[in-house]
């Protein structure tokens, strides 16, 4: 099950919720606290890891356009 509750897997990351975070979208310039943030499973090189945004709208705008292309002519 996936949760996004920052009381339940920010603990298993050994990371606080009062944690202060830069946002990982690339335009953003963004500052928060990891409990009010918005957290993905994120693959980098062949790790995956975490990607802590500041908004779920900073997520949808760090995702490739061409995946969302790619999932658009799937569902036709």
């Amino acid at each position: 099950m996936i949760t996004t509750d920052a009381l339940k897997y920010l603990p298993q990351m050994g990371l606080g919720r009062s944690r202060v975070v830069g946002c990982a979208g690339a335009k953003c310039q963004n500052s928060f606290a990891l409990a009010n943030g918005f957290a993905v499973e994120a693959i980098i090189g062949e790790e995956v890891t975490i990607a802590f945004f500041c908004s779920a709208g900073c997520y949808l705008n760090a995702i490739p356009r061409i995946v969302v292309r790619g999932c658009d002519e799937a569902a036709d």
